[in-house]
């Protein structure tokens, strides 16, 4: 029996009330969202198993070109397009295609009003990115960038604390990024595959915008791309913040480093630590120089970090935005954002000069 009748379709096969259709289903139906996963790479990969695992949500298909790669995804069906994929009506799509392709699977999802959570980089360039803004905003859904170090249980600790204690004003920023050369990577440079993550928390961490950029880069891999980079970003507000990255390290360093006039807060991701080192001198007026409180050593407190893993927490975001929760996702303009600062860091490594960003 037909509890409910065929939504009524346009010419096009689209509902003319999809955002109705949809609101309707999540509060009336309890089951799992649909999720369907578009590239089965390494980041695909993770994706798949992830909702996998996750409550509330149910992994309906995946989407490759390749025969290989739909071959390692037992249990669902394993499809060739996007179309095909579409075709089994899911409530979300992760797009974990290479990045040249984001641009066009993404639009294929807004105009078929399918929520979206794709992969960082947003896309290939900075013009890509903003019509794929303009194409979701103008769609009216639901869409997210994929930058899971926002999701770091450290990270997201010392954003806590930087919101809810009072540091005073932040003088400066730095951040280490680097580790073994990731032989998956084919498309991007260092610049793009992790200084991004940088520059899009060093904005998320500030609340301010990045407005200019001096940059370096070396490539010794012989890959064609950069493997090493090393940025100083002026912030809007006066803020400075320096990057440096690469692939090329033995050792794995994943570090925030955020000087304030309270003292010095580091966050490590890998150890899921936020270590307080409290300047002194707020106690101690022998040191004040005029305005400035000074700084002194004084106690060190370490804060453990705990929570989901970055790529559970990330879907638990989109899961609580698709259910009308609050969910902390990613905007997709703060991923064209990402994206400029990174265009502007290679843009200053070429010419030699700092480079001004518009913030899209």
């Amino acid at each position: 029996m037909q509890l409910w009748p065929e939504p009524v379709t346009t010419g096009s096969g689209h509902s003319p009330f999809p955002g109705f259709l949809r609101t309707f289903r999540r509060y009336t139906m309890p089951a799992p969202l649909r999720v369907g996963v578009i590239g089965l790479g390494w980041a695909g990969t993770v994706h798949a198993r992830t909702v996998r695992e996750m409550e509330g949500l149910a992994l309906i298909g995946v989407a490759d070109p390749s025969p290989q790669r739909r071959a390692s995804a037992p249990g669902v069906p394993a499809l060739a397009t996007v179309e095909e994929l579409m075709e089994l009506g899911p409530d979300y799509c992760v797009v974990a295609a290479p990045t040249r392709h984001h641009e066009e699977v993404g639009l294929q999802l807004a105009q078929a009003h399918v929520p979206a959570l794709i992969e960082k980089p947003l896309a290939h360039d900075l013009p890509a990115a903003m019509r794929l803004v303009e194409a979701f905003e103008e769609a009216g859904v639901i869409s997210a960038v994929g930058h899971t170090e926002r999701h770091n249980p450290a990270v997201r600790e010392l954003r806590r604390l930087l919101r809810e204690e009072d540091f005073g004003p932040i003088y400066q920023i730095a951040t280490r990024r680097q580790g073994p050369f990731p032989a998956r990577i084919q498309d991007v440079g260092v610049v793009r595959d992790l200084a991004i993550h940088d520059t899009d928390l060093i904005t998320w961490l500030t609340g301010d915008t990045i407005a200019q950029v001096s940059a370096n880069v070396s490539a010794v891999s012989g890959r064609g791309t950069e493997d090493l980079a090393t940025a100083l970003c002026a912030l809007a507000r006066g803020t400075l913040a320096t990057l440096d990255v690469n692939w090329v390290s033995p050792r794995k360093e994943r570090q925030i480093t955020v000087h304030t006039e309270r003292g010095c807060l580091v966050a490590d991701a890998l150890t899921g630590t936020v270590t307080h080192y409290l300047n002194g001198a707020q106690s101690d007026t022998s040191v004040t120089t005029g305005s400035f409180p000074g700084s002194s050593p004084s106690l060190v407190i370490t804060y453990p970090a705990q929570g989901e893993l970055p790529f559970t927490a990330e879907h638990c975001a989109m899961r609580n935005t698709m259910l009308g929760r609050v969910g902390g996702l990613v905007t997709l303009r703060e991923g064209a954002a990402a994206v400029a600062a990174t265009e502007a860091i290679l843009a200053s490594a070429r010419t030699g000069a700092p480079i001004t960003i518009s913030t899209p």
